[in-house]
């Protein structure tokens, strides 16, 4: 008997040979499925017709300069006086346009938002009060394009809500009057109260003060020429090229433009952040003169209240509270309103959802409802505690 134990057969061995035609297998099924996906989600991009680019809105003439350059030469503007201003937009989101997409901004003879005031100017170009007599009470607002309501119907905007809203809660008569200004900064808004607005001898005075205040004047004369000429924000430029569709021959791939627009939307975001932060550093001497113009302002007669309009802009993390907090505190002379705090509980997550449309960062109708809402509570505890007399004719 043979105990010996039976021979096993050799281990299968995997040779090179082998191993390289079943990789090659495996790498082509890869390259075949990731073309074949990429092909799907480009036709599927072409048929929605995605991405898209929005259009910004029409720009029509819009200012009136005013007076002779100052010092430094800057020119001062208001809106084009007697003026239907009309901006028309690519697409209505929120179908609040209306079917010709247009927003319409009625200014009167003297270049702001609304009816007439009563105020006039003289044969020596300065203005001077009408002869009315009048026992409402009177409200100025002063601002740039947030209060003059730019992309909001006439109605819509909070400073005409602020004014139906006392009325009917005070039950007395209000004048609202609306001195926005698109592009003014707060140098304009103490030069249109000195012009303008302290003519017509109002009860309160309400400014609106944001972010971009600080910048310099919107209107400067050209060295060459003498001639004033618009100033150019850098923002702007950057906006432009970040929002417009690209123009290389690749990016007629859907699939690239899609990559290309995520891109430059974070990017848009790092750059508005950066600019305004720099625009508003505590170290700028620009946003040193803002303050300074706000102090200033706190010495007109008339209680001063100011409301703080947020940079629509992340409402949820609110990068720019430190400089909240700075513009409260240097108006310490006055009423100060935060509306970072009721328009961010109304946008939670999704700040755009305040924009005018998804090319223009404006507040839209929203935003203007919100702010009237919190602005009116404040001034009608102010109006309250007044005294009861009727307010004399003037």
């Amino acid at each position: 008997m043979n105990d010996s134990p039976e021979p096993t057969a050799p281990a299968a061995t995997t040779t090179s040979d082998q191993i390289q035609p079943r990789l090659r297998r495996r790498l082509t099924a890869t390259v075949l499925g990731t073309c074949a996906a990429l092909l799907i989600a480009e036709a599927a991009l072409w048929s929605l017709d995605l991405p898209r680019f929005d259009e910004p809105h029409t720009f029509p003439s819009q200012f009136m300069l005013v007076g002779a350059p100052d010092a430094d030469g800057g020119v001062r503007h208001v809106n084009k006086p007697n003026a239907e201003i009309q901006f028309r937009y690519s697409s209505d989101p929120r179908g609040y346009f209306g079917p010709d997409r247009v927003v319409t901004h009625n200014t009167n003879s003297l270049g702001f938002r609304g009816p007439e005031f009563p105020l006039r100017v003289t044969a020596a170009e300065s203005i001077a009060p009408t002869d009315r007599e009048s026992t409402a009470v009177r409200i100025v607002f002063l601002g740039d394009s947030v209060t003059f309501g730019e992309g909001v119907h006439d109605q819509d905007t909070f400073v005409e809500r602020i004014g139906r809203r006392l009325q009917s809660e005070l039950g007395q008569p209000i004048e609202v009057y609306n001195f926005g200004v698109g592009g003014h900064n707060s140098s304009d808004a103490n030069w249109t109260w000195e012009r303008y607005a302290r003519h017509i001898d109002p009860d309160l005075v309400v400014y609106t003060f944001v972010l971009n205040d600080a910048e310099p004047g919107l209107f400067q004369v050209a060295p060459g020429t003498g001639e004033p000429v618009r100033v150019a924000r850098r923002i702007e430029a950057r906006h432009q090229k970040l929002t417009s569709p690209p123009t290389a021959w690749w990016f007629r791939s859907r699939l690239a433009l899609w990559g290309f627009q995520a891109w430059a939307t974070s990017q848009l975001e790092q750059s508005t952040l950066e600019y305004y932060r720099e625009l508003n550093a505590s170290y700028s001497p620009s946003f040193g003169r803002c303050l300074d113009d706000l102090r200033s302002l706190q010495q007109m007669d008339p209680p001063l209240v100011v409301a703080i309009f947020p940079l629509l802009h992340d409402l949820a993390s609110h990068p720019f509270r430190p400089v909240h907090l700075e513009v409260a505190a240097a108006c310490d002379e006055c009423d100060v309103i935060d509306l970072w705090e009721p328009l961010a509980a109304r946008a939670g997550h999704n700040t755009t959802d305040l924009w005018v449309h998804p090319t223009d960062m404006h507040p839209n109708e929203i935003a203007h409802a919100v702010a009237a809402v919190e602005i009116a509570k404040r001034l009608a505890v102010q109006l309250r505690a007044r005294p009861t007399a009727p307010f004399s004719a003037r």
